[in-house]
């Protein structure tokens, strides 16, 4: 068993077993929407959304999914998901929606919400999985937020700025005018590299605790064995 199959058959945790911090999934909406609050709260709860709904509906419909092309109805669930909330939130957060570009319609090939319908989904019953995938999704929520609250700290010196986006249109023109932007002090944490960095001193510094406090460690952890490289010279 891999490293990562290990992970994903562990059960949902905020801390734990966190989808970005210890399995290292999603990254790529992770680094490159973190540069504010406003839209690591807009993407986190937009994934959620896509992934509660989309395990519960796995979950639903197990029975009547072929083994063969469940990956083809689980993308194909994620999709329809998708494309109703990129539809709502063109409509009622247009704005946000223009700052998260092309990041809303890709939520349907997040692999951390494919491979939890591939574990949990096919074997729990839809309230196990809908707690499960709740979970899970706070987790990627959760890291997506203190990523962008770092990042919206460190380049601006203030975090929130733009937080009218987070409202529906109809209210949006209201208060855009009372809205203020902070000025960039420090423009290098907007991009991908300063993500990179501030996400690996978030993981180190999350790595450091469990090892000094016993926060990930489990008395039946399994043991990861790597995979070994069968000797065939000779054989034939």
């Amino acid at each position: 068993m891999s490293n990562l199959e290990y992970q994903a058959n562990q059960g949902a945790s905020l801390w734990q077993n966190n989808p970005v911090l210890v399995q290292l999934l999603g990254l790529s909406p992770v680094l490159a929407v973190s540069n504010t609050v406003v839209n690591g709260l807009g993407l986190g709860v937009a994934t959620a959304i896509v992934f509660i709904l989309s395990c519960v509906t796995a979950s639903l419909a197990r029975k009547y999914i072929s083994y063969t092309w469940r990956f083809v109805w689980y993308l194909l669930i994620m999709a329809s998901y998708t494309t109703i909330l990129e539809f709502l939130m063109r409509a009622y957060y247009f704005p946000l929606y223009q700052e998260l570009g092309i990041y809303v319609p890709l939520i349907c090939c997040n692999f951390a919400i494919l491979i939890r319908m591939e574990i949990q989904s096919s074997m729990l019953n839809w309230k196990l999985t809908a707690r499960d995938s709740a979970l899970v999704a706070a987790g990627f929520l959760l890291a997506i937020v203190l990523l962008a609250t770092l990042r919206e700290f460190v380049a601006t010196g203030s975090v929130l700025n733009d937080w009218q986006l987070l409202l529906a249109t109809p209210w949006l023109p209201e208060v855009n005018q009372s809205a203020t932007t902070g000025s960039v002090i420090f423009s290098f944490a907007n991009l991908q590299p300063a993500a990179l960095i501030l996400l690996g001193l978030i993981v180190a510094a999350k790595n450091m605790l469990d090892s000094r406090f016993g926060f990930g460690s489990t008395a039946e952890k399994e043991t990861v064995k790597p995979v070994t490289r069968a000797r065939v010279t000779g054989s034939l």
